[in-house]
């Protein structure tokens, strides 16, 4: 053979060589390690040793040795706070948001105001007998109203902005074209479920009494705490809050809210949601509220619990405590997931160390400089119940039995339903930040789809606020100004900045009012104004007025809707 015949197929067959080595994927060496040193701040067990609980006359005790439950043991006060609630069927006798804050308001009744208007405690109130929307004036508590044996009325559910589509006009498909393949399933069941917050009586009650359910009521608040601050020979002394004349809002300790994500069967299942009979839904008929070319359509129908928080004022600034379905995709990513009390861990760990966090799934990129990154939108397995949790659950009959779901027309949970035994704790909050000053951060995968990891269910609520307007326009925001990689705005997280509530003068010049971590009073409205808020000034606004034709609670934008779009509330969803 020539020598330039040699020479190139020598030339030829190392570029074979070359691109065929260039075609095989790279492989990662070693462990996750970089993810996995982060993941480490994310796993610490929560729960000091002994916190042990146990059912006695009904009621849910912790053993002796613990003597602040709340703070030493915040994922077994989860669970307490899960199984206290599922016992209260919170899901019908409790207020929803449109329950506590009426569409339009009447003034509360007092000196002075004694005719059209809402007494707090009264067995009956104008629009009580609404049979559709018994809260159109007054707040209203449905457990007090509830007839032994009969069927709670269809709960209408808060409504995704016009841009979510609607769960019953459009499929998978359509969904994906109104947003960026983010490669979030989280997200996408966010943008497809309805929304129901629940409060219990005490918190419910404290918004009524103290005239906290109309806007003009939350701007008293604000200048009474400011005029304390700046009248003269004042400071450093704070003014005394009493029933009806409150100078911050600070909620009782007994306070429990809970915010639900329910996703209509049909959707779920484009979605590729499944119902496990090993791991069923907590299902309930729903009217999901829907706005289709500005008019309103309620559609009642099956709709399944995906995920839930619940927060109590067991300590100042409350416990934070999130639930997702073990079969969500995606439960864990990102951050883990971490319950030291209710359920082990699936992950191989080994013999000495602690089977409490969940770590996030990973795999190689394969790229010329391979890396480990997540892997995403996968199901995470289970470890096993507890001793302690499974007793508590058996002592108050809590998923113990097969729903007959299939012979209701109307579908309503039951604290026997063995589907609350489908739901896994994400983890619980009590600090902003752990002991060396890191952020904690604590988020939900369908509730906090897209800012995952900045979440902080603690800090993002420390924002909710009022100034001397009221809460609409929002005072402050939870999204910041950062993306992640696809575009999603972030969330804030670790200790509140200070400077956002008072302005740098002498003496301090209150600009937000803190609303006790709750952002339920974006959805006050203004004394018989339908149009508002935002409302006139509380000085001037009117003592009572006449209260006009309020809306349906669907046609009301929800809280999440308000908080996405920074806006006041709007007539509809555009």
């Amino acid at each position: 053979m020539p020598a330039v015949s040699k020479l190139l197929l020598a030339l030829a067959l190392t570029v074979a060589s070359a691109s065929a080595a260039a075609q095989e994927p790279k492989v990662c060496s070693g462990t996750a390690s970089g993810i996995q040193g982060v993941m480490y701040f994310n796993s610490k067990p929560k729960d000091a040793v002994a916190c042990q609980m146990h059912v006695k006359d009904g009621r849910i005790a912790f053993d002796p040795i613990v003597s602040n439950p709340g703070m030493s043991c915040p994922d077994a006060s989860a669970w307490k706070l899960f199984a206290d609630a599922v016992k209260q069927e919170f899901w019908t006798k409790w207020a929803s948001d449109q329950q506590t804050w009426p569409g339009t308001p009447l003034a509360l009744c007092g000196t002075g105001t004694t005719a059209n208007c809402c007494t707090f405690g009264a067995a009956t109130n104008p629009g009580y007998d609404n049979k559709d929307n018994p809260a159109v004036s007054c707040p209203y508590f449905p457990g007090d109203h509830l007839k032994r044996g009969a069927l709670p009325p269809v709960r209408n559910a808060n409504p995704p902005s016009k841009a979510h589509f609607n769960t019953f006009t459009h499929g998978i498909a359509m969904m994906k074209l109104a947003s960026p393949d983010s490669n979030d399933t989280g997200r996408e069941i966010r943008q497809s479920m309805a929304e129901l917050v629940f409060r219990n009586k005490p918190m419910f009650d404290f918004v009524f009494r103290n005239d906290l359910y109309n806007q003009e009521g939350i701007q008293q608040v604000f200048a009474r705490n400011a005029n304390n601050i700046t009248a003269k020979n004042s400071l450093p002394y704070r003014a005394r809050s009493t029933t009806g004349q409150l100078t911050e809002i600070d909620f009782p300790i007994d306070s429990v809210m809970i915010k639900s994500n329910w996703i209509e069967k049909t959707r779920a299942e484009k979605l590729g949601l499944r119902d496990d009979p090993d791991a069923p839904y907590i299902k309930m008929t729903i009217a999901t509220a829907v706005n289709d070319n500005n008019a309103p359509i309620f559609k009642a129908g099956e709709h399944w619990l995906v995920a839930f928080h619940i927060s109590s004022k067991d300590t100042p600034n409350w416990i934070w405590a999130t639930w997702e379905h073990v079969n969500n995709p995606g439960r864990c990513d990102y951050i883990g997931c971490n319950d030291s009390f209710g359920y082990a861990s699936a992950d191989k760990v080994g013999a000495n160390q602690e089977t409490n966090y969940t770590t996030p799934h990973t795999q190689c990129d394969h790229l010329d400089l391979a890396s480990w990154v997540f892997r995403l939108n996968e199901t995470y397995e289970s470890g096993p119940r507890s001793k302690n949790l499974a007793d508590t659950f058996n002592a108050l009959g809590i998923g113990t039995k097969v729903p007959a779901y299939d012979e209701a027309k109307q579908l309503v949970p039951n604290a026997s339903d063995r589907g609350w035994l489908s739901y896994r704790l994400k983890g619980s909050q009590v600090d902003f930040t752990d002991s060396y000053g890191v952020p904690t951060l604590l988020g939900n995968s369908v509730t906090e789809g897209g800012f995952m990891q900045t979440s902080s269910c603690i800090t993002c609520h420390a924002r909710a606020g009022t100034n001397a307007a009221g809460t609409i326009p929002l005072a402050l925001g939870v999204f910041v100004n950062s993306l992640n990689e696809t575009g999603y705005l972030q969330s804030i997280n670790g200790a509140p900045d200070p400077n956002l509530y008072f302005a740098s003068n002498q003496p301090p010049a209150l600009q937000v009012l803190q609303t006790d971590f709750v952002w339920g009073f974006l959805t006050a409205g203004c004394v018989g104004n339908p149009k508002g808020p935002p409302c006139p000034p509380a000085a001037k606004a009117a003592p009572s007025l006449k209260s006009e034709a309020a809306p349906a609670p669907g046609e009301r934008r929800s809280v999440r809707d308000l908080i996405q779009s920074g806006a006041g509330r709007a007539e509809n969803n555009d």
